[in-house]
């Protein structure tokens, strides 16, 4: 897998789950992948820039989710937001 296919996956899986179809950002990749949530996002970035390998783990998960399989039920990806205050 290449860093093309990981930006194309965080475009494919962000039409499958996300209302309005934008592409997944880092983090919500990362919460997917069940990655650190620490240092995740720049391991997503790293294998964007071809700076780190895509390990397998990641690939294959990625295939199966580019191929319909979802995250357990258990698995978070979208942070839940709070309400926008209003201006005064």
């Amino acid at each position: 897998m290449t860093k093309e296919d990981i930006r194309e996956a965080r475009a494919v899986l962000g039409k499958m789950w996300k209302p309005g179809g934008a592409p997944l950002t880092a983090q919500e990749l990362v919460r997917a992948l069940g990655l650190s949530e620490k240092h995740g996002t720049d391991h997503v970035y790293n294998m964007e820039s071809g700076k780190s390998a895509v390990s397998g783990t990641i690939e294959m998960l990625l295939r199966i989710y580019m191929a319909g399989g979802v995250p357990p039920d258990d698995v978070v990806i979208f942070a839940p937001t709070e309400p926008r205050k209003k201006a005064r």
